[in-house]
């Protein structure tokens, strides 16, 4: 079956409801990288492995988050690219897990399902969120163009002030977007239902992922790395102690998730610490495409 989505004409990916499915995809795509036979540009929105992540109460699979940081090291290994594009995407539907209403969210989880990829928007250190105002039936998200970058994915998560004091993200089609030139980025109008109320754990939680699947890009980097030439034995320490913090912020997160506990924002703070460190001191002598 082959469906249209905002003007993308792609047929609709495989469901995988178990973690067999996800080892079992990995696996075919390794396969097809190995003997070049891959497209990189449509092979997430063609895997199945964008929705591996969506919440079993709106139709997700049941998967932990130890298979899912498994997922970005594989794919690490043979496509520096389409890791960094799976990796933030899944930071981006973490920020949605707890934001919006559900509603909302099942429309948003409706577009992976189909293929569409999504992306966290980051903003400069100190630079003030674009603002959202009403605009007849809509929202315009004032400046919203400036923090817009050419992306290869299909949607954008922009952080937003609003009139009130709620904390908002709006969530951008950027293939809709193209369309326009530069200046009429300025201000973009916003549909009311991609216009969510920021959950009080969103950040928090989408900062964890971020450092949980960096962590998990290097390990599938350096893995790549060892396959042509033996490690040092300092390195091979480092990389079980990364083991190690991968498989703990795994189980943590399993929590957060399943049982929806109350936050440890210092709890959150150490694991993040721990996370980044570990990382960095294994990507010091293999160092990565991505972004510290």
């Amino acid at each position: 079956m082959t469906v249209s989505t905002s003007d993308r004409l792609r047929p609709v990916p495989p469901a995988l409801t178990r973690e067999c499915d996800v080892v079992a995809a990995l696996d075919r795509l390794e396969s097809l990288a190995t003997s070049g036979n891959l497209d990189q540009s449509s092979v997430l929105a063609a895997s199945g492995l964008l929705a591996m992540s969506i919440p079993a109460s709106f139709g997700g699979a049941d998967i932990s988050n130890l298979i899912v940081a498994e997922a970005v090291s594989r794919i690490a290994t043979w496509s520096t690219t389409v890791a960094e594009r799976l990796l933030g995407h899944l930071v981006a539907l973490e920020m949605i897990r707890t934001s919006g209403s559900t509603e909302q969210r099942k429309a948003i989880y409706a577009r992976v399902v189909l293929g569409d990829v999504f992306e966290l928007s980051s903003r400069r250190e100190g630079a003030a969120l674009p603002r959202l105002v009403r605009s007849g039936l809509a929202f315009a998200l004032e400046h919203g163009g400036s923090v817009l970058a050419n992306s290869a994915v299909d949607w954008t998560i922009i952080g937003a002030s609003s009139a009130g004091s709620e904390p908002m993200v709006a969530i951008l089609d950027n293939k809709h977007l193209l369309v326009h030139d530069e200046d009429a980025l300025s201000d973009l109008i916003v549909h009311p239902d991609y216009v969510l109320s920021l959950g009080e754990k969103a950040d928090c939680l989408a900062r964890l992922m971020t450092a949980f699947l960096k962590a998990a890009y290097i390990r599938g980097h350096v893995n790549a790395q060892m396959r042509i030439n033996p490690p040092e034995p300092t390195i091979a320490v480092e990389v079980e102690l990364l083991d190690g913090m991968i498989q703990k912020a795994a189980s943590l997160i399993d929590v957060i998730q399943v049982d929806d506990p109350a936050i440890d924002l210092e709890q959150i703070d150490r694991y993040c610490r721990s996370l980044d460190t570990a990382r960095l001191r294994c990507s010091a002598d293999h160092p990565p495409a991505i972004k510290s």
